[in-house]
């Protein structure tokens, strides 16, 4: 399809939605049509779903972090311009979920942008307690924590990225590191967590994904593939580039060494935080992550106190999403 043929379904698509609420942006549209391979009814099917969902889930409601309301971020962040570099901590208004998910995560953060204006985000995989995060988490928590990181992202981060490179962003470039994995992760209850997440991204969140490098993979990692792939759209399987050893070269063509990572092949060491470019509970480089009295048992990202004023408080509800 041509991209003259593009903007026409576009137009088409825009036309069959006169009666929605939202302004949304063409990339927007764009984005549900490619995910339905360029139906207009099938997309226009899935984002009526999504509405319903944001709706009846209050989920343009969820407090977002920013420089103004000094909400804790629900993970590490590096190097945007409209919210100062921070680490994921045991601070009033973040849920004990979201600590107890962590303590057993090998380490994320979103770090920088490619060399195509887009946030990166970056994930210890290799080094995730699987059994513990099965034993010890519910799967509505990691659905919670994860659709609070989603709006983060969405609502403040791609924004920022958007005003630096002076277009749209609308996708990440995601890196899974696979040092340290071994058979242990094999875990069918921990893997329903990723299976969990990947229907949420798909269903309410599509063709948000720019790159994905699973770089270290491992042989055991062929056995978790089968099964991981039987649950992703085939845009989404085509993005992802499952590297050894030899990952430096793919990376720093995407991404700036600046940007990237020491351990990842770059430059970048980020030694003014603590636990540098991703902080990990379980490599022990960053402050523990003890919940106090203040830290809320409950499934979603925030206290319900925080929770409760996104609905009436913009400061503390941050950007919209549309």
């Amino acid at each position: 399809m041509t991209p003259e043929e593009q903007t026409e379904k576009i137009k088409e698509f825009r036309k069959e939605l006169a009666d929605i609420k939202y302004e949304v942006t063409d990339e927007y549209l764009e984005q549900f049509l490619i995910a339905r391979s360029w139906n207009i009814a099938n997309a226009k099917n899935q984002l009526l779903k999504t509405f319903q969902w944001r709706e009846e889930n209050n989920i343009g409601d969820h407090p977002v972090a920013t420089a103004e309301n000094e909400l804790p971020v629900l993970y590490a962040v590096r190097g945007y311009q409209s919210i100062p570099d921070r680490n994921l901590e045991s601070l009033p208004g973040v849920s004990e979920s979201v600590l107890r998910i962590n303590r057993y995560m090998g380490g994320a953060c979103l770090h920088k942008t490619d060399r195509e204006g887009c946030p990166i985000y970056i994930e210890r995989l290799g080094y995730h307690k699987a059994k513990d995060l099965a034993k010890y988490a519910k799967v509505e928590e990691v659905n919670g924590y994860h659709i609070g990181c989603n709006e983060f992202l969405h609502r403040v981060i791609m924004k920022d990225c958007s005003r630096a490179a002076g277009r749209h962003i609308n996708r990440e470039t995601v890196i899974f590191d696979c040092t340290g994995m071994g058979w242990h992760q094999l875990h069918m209850p921990a893997l329903n967590f990723i299976r969990a997440i990947a229907d949420v991204d798909q269903k309410y969140y599509p063709e948000t994904l720019n790159k994905f490098y699973l770089v270290n993979a491992p042989s055991a990692f062929v056995y978790v593939w089968k099964i991981v792939k039987g649950w992703l759209d085939p845009g989404t399987i085509a993005k992802i580039q499952i590297i050894g050893s030899d990952f430096k070269e793919p990376l720093l063509k995407q991404i700036a060494p600046e940007n990237l990572p020491s351990f990842l092949g770059g430059e970048c060491k980020c030694e003014h935080m603590d636990g540098g470019c991703v902080p990990s509970q379980v490599l022990k480089n960053a402050k523990p992550l003890d919940a106090k009295d203040f830290n809320e048992k409950v499934a979603t990202a925030y206290n319900t106190d925080i929770m409760d004023q996104g609905k009436t408080t913009e400061s503390i509800r941050g950007p919209s999403f549309y």
